[in-house]
């Protein structure tokens, strides 16, 4: 499931008042066996100061007051899973209609109309905001924000991968395997993504420091729960016809540099072109390993390509947290994202080509309301694509106008770089937006 973060700092601001007179119930208050009923919340400001005050992910729950099927079956879920009601029991739960409104620079609006909360598509709905710690750069913002079906036989499983992400982790040690076959097999069957973690016996302390610092830090494990794990040295090799292949040195991971580091291959999306295919290439370039917030981006990038995931990491981990991904990702404009990037790598210049002719066209596959905006940004030659997308972001921060852009909260997004024959990267940021 794809997630983004969105600072609501603003909201926050607008419900001061209402933290501070808020009920005096705590979220340790909420825990209880699978036979004894949730609580819920059915305020927002009391739930965000439940929430802040016990240091507990708040999860919003938005459903439609004259059908109560969802809130049923999710109570139903939990109490015939009791591995899922020890993950409720871990949050401050809050039931909210779709109508459910708050104050925002002194206008009423709708909470499901914010950015923030863009991925419930204003339909019944789960949500994640994170409230575990004031000194996360994670903290109050948006970690999860999907529509639900009280129909889907999956839902119980769609809402404990949610939860996974901001509860404590398994009492079972994760597993690691040690075959790359194997690995793949399980994440095929299983549909579920395959990490890969590659590590250098010859620079143990790169590696070392990665596993003793990011590796078990519980808000990392608890997203590595959702993928399957293999670990294996940089010169593991694999099956290439009739010859073994040096893994990293297959051309899939060309981006690894052929350096250790992290690489997720994509077996969850069936349907879409980049499935069986690596979407993520972290290396540890330099020696610079990951944080436990940087580990936490790459594990919850939205679903994409190669290049499209890097350009959002690269967003989203800029010092400023800009926050135009902090709302819907949307295929038609990674789609025009792809197709400009791509665009300009054919003929190796910069620039909103054709803009005026796309833009109403772009415009046109947008919900009423929304208008198309662009950014655009060229690396250095010779840069690998992680290399690359940071240094387009960077551009972009030495822009006014690009930069205005890419740091606003934007409903819809699309994001793509793409690698000329002249060894420079063209990057495209395209947002639909309020004006």
């Amino acid at each position: 499931m794809a997630r983004s973060f969105v600072a609501i700092a603003p909201l926050i601001c607008t419900i001061c008042a209402a933290l501070a007179t808020a009920a005096e119930k705590t979220a340790d208050g909420m825990s209880g066996s699978p036979s004894e009923p949730i609580g819920w919340e059915t305020s927002y400001a009391t739930a965000m100061a439940v929430a802040e005050r016990g240091q507990k992910p708040l999860v919003l729950v938005f459903h439609r007051p004259a059908d109560a099927s969802l809130i049923q079956a999710i109570e139903s879920a939990a109490k015939t899973d009791p591995a899922l009601r020890r993950r409720l029991d871990q949050v401050v739960l809050a039931r909210l209609p779709l109508d459910a409104r708050i104050s925002l620079q002194g206008t009423p609006t709708e909470l499901v109309n914010h950015p923030a909360y863009a991925g419930v598509n204003r339909s019944p709905g789960f949500a994640v905001v994170d409230l575990r710690s004031p000194e996360s750069p994670e903290f109050g913002r948006v970690i999860e924000a999907v529509p639900l079906s009280q129909d889907d036989a999956r839902m119980p499983e769609q809402i404990a991968a949610v939860l996974r992400g901001v509860t404590t982790a398994q009492s079972t040690p994760l597993v690691w395997h040690a075959n790359y076959s194997e690995a793949t097999e399980e994440a095929r069957s299983e549909s579920k993504m395959l990490l890969l973690y590659l590590y250098d016996p010859s620079r143990q302390e790169w590696c070392r420091r990665f596993e003793e610092l990011t590796l078990v830090d519980p808000n990392v494990v608890a997203r590595l729960e959702r993928f399957v794990l293999a670990k294996l040295p940089t010169d593991a090799c694999i099956d290439a016809g009739e010859q073994q292949l040096q893994l990293i040195r297959h051309p899939a991971f060309r981006e690894m540099q052929c350096q250790p580091g992290i690489a997720v291959v994509d077996y969850v999306h069936r349907d879409a072109e980049f499935y069986g295919t690596v979407v993520s290439t972290f290396p540890f370039l330099g020696g610079r390993t990951y944080s436990p917030y940087e580990m936490s981006v790459i594990l919850d990038l939205p679903p994409g390509t190669l290049t499209q995931r890097t350009m959002i990491y690269a967003v989203r981990v800029h010092p400023e947290r800009p926050a135009s991904t902090d709302g819907q990702l949307d295929p038609h404009l990674a789609d025009e994202a792809e197709s400009h990037s791509q665009h300009q790598a054919n003929i190796r210049v910069q620039g909103h080509h054709n803009w005026n002719s796309r833009f109403h066209h772009i415009n046109t596959m947008l919900p009423s309301g929304l208008l198309a905006s662009e950014v655009c940004a060229e690396s250095w030659p010779g840069e690998g694509l992680l290399q690359a997308a940071i240094e387009c972001v960077r551009c972009w921060r030495s822009s006014s106008g690009h930069w205005s852009r890419v740091r606003a909260p934007q409903q819809m997004f699309g994001y793509d770089i793409k690698r000329g024959s002249n060894g420079i990267w063209y990057a495209t940021g395209i947002f639909g937006g309020y004006r």
